[in-house]
């Protein structure tokens, strides 16, 4: 195993692992420098007992620069969570030990992504309109969301920054006299959950209740494992993994149903 293969086999341990897998390998004055952060050895291998890790990583192909007592790879690095992902430049520079092992000295993320600039703020609540607010909030704790007792006609769905609402159609028109008439339209709200299983599973539950698929589990041409389920109204609430290029393909046609 050449050198650029053992390095980036140690950087695939810890991107992985805890902060057991950082204290084996960083030398006793590393330095981690993370975004908002410069960390010493104590201060990452704490940090990465607390961080709750990457659900899928992905590190591109490596450079390498050696000197006669060091050697650094620098390589393009994406990490999912949920629906969060990052992705940086990743810089690590090692040195044998006295025993000939690796340890890390220095390690440096450079993130690839900056904020996208809009003109008007993101969206920050979400009204589906709905025959019975009792039903659909049955339907959504069911899916577990956390819906707070109704007043009828309207119920409601917090998250951090964005609330769901649950209108009955009937009081729509006090606030929105151009509302169709249809149940709902074809907008699909995804919620992207940690896993390729974790779609299955829940698809599966939900139909175990008899609520109605419109899209079973498949593998989507996107990278992700993808299904559709339909509220008692008719809104399509997707389930949605983390995508990886290697699920990543030209679609041939529809969706199998």
């Amino acid at each position: 195993m050449g050198v650029v293969e053992e390095l980036m086999a140690i950087e695939s341990d810890l991107a992985r692992g805890r902060g057991v897998a950082y204290e084996r390998v960083l030398h006793a004055d590393a330095l981690v420098v993370v975004p908002g952060a410069v960390l010493t050895r104590d201060e990452c291998v704490r940090a990465m007992d607390a961080s709750p890790g990457w659900d899928e990583i992905e590190l591109g192909e490596p450079h390498l620069v050696e000197s006669r007592t060091t050697a650094t790879v620098v390589y393009p690095f994406v990490g999912r969570r949920r629906s969060t992902t990052y992705r940086a430049t990743l810089s690590s520079t090692y040195a044998r030990d006295d025993s000939g092992r690796w340890r890390l000295l220095l390690h440096q993320q450079t993130p690839q992504d900056e904020p996208t600039r809009h003109s008007l703020p993101g969206p920050t609540q979400i009204n589906l309109v709905v025959a019975d607010v009792a039903r659909a909030g049955a339907f959504y704790r069911d899916l577990g969301w956390d819906v707070v007792d109704p007043v009828d006609p309207h119920a409601e769905i917090r998250f951090e920054g964005l609330k769901v609402e649950l209108d009955e159609r009937s009081s729509v028109a006090y606030w929105n006299s151009g509302n169709p008439d249809d149940a709902a339209a074809a907008t699909v709200l995804s919620i992207h959950l940690a896993s390729r299983d974790e779609v299955d599973a829940v698809w599966t539950r939900m139909t175990g209740l008899g609520y109605e698929s419109r899209q079973r589990p498949f593998d989507a041409f996107f990278g992700s494992r993808f299904a559709v389920l339909a509220d008692p109204d008719g809104h399509q609430i997707g389930l949605l993994s983390p995508w990886s290029d290697e699920h990543r393909f030209d679609p041939a046609g529809p969706a199998p149903l």
